[in-house]
């Protein structure tokens, strides 16, 4: 059972959680479909008109990468708006939180709502996913209770696994920069967050020193590691690096045409969004970016 929180006061959460996925009852193949995508806010409690149009009836879960509204929780319409288009009171939905969705506070209405704290941990078929809040350390104010809470899930998590072929992560922001400074990483990112996101008084805390470390051993099991990121658009709409460690990252966002984006070197160029198919008989998990276009909604 999930534990409704809010986002300063929730109590910290170490158990792992696992829950069933409800499957596709037309999908007895074994084969399941899933949708990752991030930064695609279009207004203050809307997302891009071509996500709202879109038909997510063929993906199995849906995987949220944050910033889905520019104010998301300014006013409750957004949150209605979300559940709308990715039913994220669905336990198949599962929502990395941005800091545009957390700004304006009222984040109790996202944990009401979907039923879950903010960070946590679920598993379906062999794979193991861990949600990540990766904004405890914004706007001055450092949470050290959820971050090391948060911190804790992840060693637990990482400890434990055993049977799943797949741990993946979902984060909004891109934590990993100082892990891929060979590809230059900050020019694809929003925001490179890498120093930020485990701030802490313990250095070990940090996702170089306490988390990579961590997901090297969980790989070294032969349980294959991805961790995806939200925060794109901008500057690129998909990043991919696999490391030395055979540990995959990944990053999805989107461009809305919206005046605010004329900015940036990706307005008017084509979006994409995130696909994974899922082979769970023979522990295979597979992934393409996909060009997202107005022709390709209906």
């Amino acid at each position: 059972m999930y534990i409704s929180s809010h986002y300063k006061i929730y109590l910290p959460l170490i158990v792992l959680i696992f829950t069933s996925c409800k499957r596709n009852p037309f999908a007895d193949d074994g084969i399941r479909n899933y949708i990752f995508m991030g930064h695609t806010y279009q207004g203050e409690d809307r997302v891009d008109d071509r996500l709202v149009e879109m038909d997510f009836s063929d993906y199995d879960q849906i995987w949220l990468g944050g910033d889905m509204c520019s104010e998301t929780t300014k006013n409750l319409s957004g949150i209605e708006h979300m559940d709308d288009i990715f039913d994220i009171s669905s336990s198949n939905t599962h929502w990395a939180l941005g800091n545009h969705d957390i700004r304006n506070g009222n984040v109790n209405w996202i944990t009401e709502t979907t039923d879950r704290p903010t960070y946590y941990a679920t598993y379906f078929d062999g794979i193991t996913l861990l949600v990540l809040n990766t904004n405890f350390s914004l706007y001055g104010y450092n949470d050290s209770v959820n971050t090391n809470a948060q911190f804790q899930l992840i060693q637990n998590v990482c400890d434990t696994i055993k049977k799943s072929s797949h741990l993946i992560l979902l984060s909004h922001h891109v934590c990993w920069g100082n892990i891929a400074e060979k590809t230059n990483v900050k020019r694809f990112t929003n925001v490179d967050f890498s120093s930020r996101m485990w701030l802490n008084y313990n250095p070990n805390l940090r996702y170089n020193d306490g988390v990579y470390p961590k997901l090297k051993e969980v790989r070294k099991r032969g349980v294959k590691v991805i961790h995806i990121a939200g925060d794109f658009g901008q500057r690129s709409t998909s990043y991919k690096y696999l490391t030395q460690d055979s540990i995959q990252f990944l990053g999805s966002g989107i461009t809305s045409a919206i005046k605010w984006n004329e900015q940036f070197r990706t307005f008017g160029k084509p979006d994409s969004i995130l696909i994974f198919r899922h082979d769970i008989n023979k522990r295979k998990l597979s992934w393409r970016f996909e060009v997202l276009k107005e022709e390709d909604i209906n």
